[in-house]
């Protein structure tokens, strides 16, 4: 192995030998038959690609170019021969253009200047012998031709290294031979000064040519160009439109896209019919090409939109699908939710038991405002009935007893359980002479701490009996001094209760024996008590509930329109862009007002129904 060198050479030289084959004939290798060309580009093409796969080993570079341009130069010539008879040869046709060919021809026609010595070429030069003296008037203008060629980057690197390297192995010879003959020969400068005319003339006239050609080919390219940015722009519109379309549009949108592609098809056919009237075989070879490149680009996008529109269309079936799926479960669980309803109306009637729904935390709120309000309304002095009170003591008693639960329920739930706080606050008027008169307030939160605790909720108003518990306590403390019972209570309170209240026999009974109730339903803000009783209506300020009356028509006026629509609704489906409280508060005013039915009802919820919903 040489000194520079790190591969095999006699490895090179042993796949080099099909390539040096075909080199040797250099354009005779046209005469051969086809399948003997057939065979050796094989030959040739395997052992470029094993020389590349490194099987002879590494060179450096200098000598690696040096095989690389052997093996690429008979390939070439090999290729040149099947165009130059003919012949269809695909491997050849795709790995080298018409222009690469003829640079090969046009350098190897001068191959007559490898074996002619200086000597023979002047003796050629003094006969005139037509065939020299033509190649040496057009030896100039091939110069600038090839030297051109091999600046052209489009061209195959190791070809233009095969080009350059013959080229000067013909060039030294050429130009020695014609100095000579320029001195021993005076026509012969004329030869040369004429061919020299004829160069320039031929070279502006292809100058001229080329820009045309260039102009045209910039032309058409421009028109190529705007072909595919329309295109571009309306797919990218289309491929907008095709992500929000719904069913209908989407017809449109498949429309389009075909009135797109048709648009297209016309545009490519009167582009290849304007490119196939250029006279520049490879020009038009070139645009040909750009343009069916253009055209599997375009193609292959329109086909992953239809893929897209498939998609959507797809989506759309799925998510219609899904819709109507959900539509027959919602249908599914109104008719469920109706026919419970129903069931429960016709079980019961008007009976008010679970016609309320008052969570344990709302309860307990519902008491510790209750409270809080209770005590700031006693302070210091109270002016009742054109009398002035002093406030003589203030006391807070827890009247149910949580402790059974402890252990039963975790910290925070025992601390929402109510604890039915009762408010004492003993009231004396003041007065210089004589004994003022005395008053006990008893401001009591009243619900069912049990059911709280128990179940996290309570549906029933309080009941008579309870009311009547209450006063029965209340008169046996009254004794001489005036008892004014305030009682809250979070889910309201029965009829009968109203009934009782307003009669004449409460009047007998209780208003006449120093006994005085006010009933305030916390979560319609109702306040009952017996229009004849002159305390009871006295303490009405202090429990009168605070109300944005144009808020609660806002939320009635919702709850009437969905009731019209279904004959109900539920508190879960009304509380949205109103709160819970305000909405329940509206579903007893209308209750009140317009005869409708409150009803908590298993596996449906607290519903406002309408009366006769049957």
């Amino acid at each position: 192995m040489g000194l520079f060198e790190e591969g095999r050479t006699d490895c090179v030289k042993a796949l080099l030998k099909p390539a040096e084959r075909v080199l040797k004939e250099g354009l005779d290798i046209a005469v051969e038959s086809f399948q003997r060309r057939e065979k050796l580009w094989q030959q040739v093409e395997e052992n470029y690609e094993r020389y590349l796969d490194g099987e002879c080993g590494e060179f450096l570079r200098d000598l690696d170019m040096h095989f690389r341009s052997k093996f690429e130069g008979a390939l070439a010539l090999l290729a040149w021969s099947f165009r130059q008879n003919g012949e269809t040869y695909l491997p050849a046709s795709r790995r080298y253009r018409d222009r690469e060919l003829e640079a090969l021809e046009r350098v190897l026609r001068y191959n007559v200047f490898e074996i002619y010595t200086m000597e023979d070429i002047l003796r050629q030069i003094m006969h005139r012998d037509t065939n020299i003296l033509g190649l040496l008037r057009e030896y100039r203008s091939v110069n600038t031709w090839i030297e051109g060629i091999l600046q052209d980057h489009s061209i195959k690197l190791q070809l233009r290294l095969f080009l350059k390297s013959t080229w000067e192995s013909y060039k030294g010879k050429i130009t020695a031979a014609m100095a000579e003959a320029t001195q021993r020969f005076d026509w012969f400068q004329d030869v040369i000064h004429e061919a020299e005319e004829e160069t320039m003339a031929v070279e502006r006239t292809y100058r001229r040519q080329l820009e045309r050609k260039d102009q045209e080919m910039n032309e058409l390219r421009k028109q190529m160009n705007s072909m595919r940015m329309r295109f571009e722009q309306e797919k990218a519109e289309l491929q907008k439109r095709l992500e929000a379309a719904k069913d209908e549009e989407l017809a449109r949108i498949i429309q389009e896209k075909e009135e797109m592609r048709r648009r297209f098809e016309e545009e490519k056919a009167r582009l290849v019919e304007e490119i196939s009237r250029m006279k520049d075989e490879e020009a038009r070879k070139m645009l040909e090409e750009e343009l069916a490149k253009m055209q599997e680009k375009m193609t292959a996008e329109v086909r992953a939109m239809e893929e897209e529109i498939k998609r959507r269309e797809l989506q759309l079936r799925e998510k219609e699908m899904e819709l109507r799926k959900r539509e027959l479960e919602i249908k599914e669980k109104e008719d469920e939710i109706s026919r419970k309803i129903r069931e429960v109306m016709n079980l019961t009637g008007k009976v008010e038991k679970g016609s309320r729904f008052v969570k344990l935390d709302e309860a307990r709120i519902m008491e510790i405002n209750f409270i809080g309000r209770i005590k700031s309304k006693f302070k210091d002095n109270v002016k009742l009935l054109g009398m002035t009170f002093k406030v003589e003591s203030v006391k807070e008693v827890k009247t149910f007893d949580k402790t059974s639960y402890v252990g039963k329920l975790n910290e925070r739930d025992i601390k929402n359980v109510p604890d039915n706080m009762l408010v004492e606050v003993k009231l004396k008027e003041k007065k210089l002479l004589g004994r003022g008169k005395e008053i006990m307030v008893k401001a009591l939160f009243y619900g069912r701490p049990e059911r709280y605790a128990e179940v996290g909720f309570d549906t029933d108003p309080i009941e008579l009996a309870d009311i009547n518990a209450l006063l029965i306590d209340a008169r046996d403390n009254a004794k001489n001094d005036r008892v004014v019972l305030l009682v809250a209570s979070p889910t309201g309170f029965e009829r009968r209760v109203r009934s009782y209240i307003d009669s004449k026999d409460f009047h007998r009974n209780f208003i006449s024996e120093n006994v005085s109730i006010a009933l305030l339903d916390l979560e319609s803000g109702e306040l009952l008590y017996n229009p004849h009783d002159e305390y009871a209506k006295a303490f009405e300020p202090f429990l009168r509930l605070e109300r944005d009356e144009e808020l609660l028509a806002k939320v009635k006026a919702m709850l009437e329109e969905r009731v019209s629509q279904k004959g109900y609704v539920r508190l879960e489906d009304a509380v949205g862009d109103f709160s819970e409280d305000i909405v329940k508060r509206a579903f007893q005013e209308l209750k009140n007002e317009k005869g409708y039915v409150t009803k908590f009802i298993d596996g449906v919820g607290y519903v406002l129904v309408k009366e006769g919903f049957l």
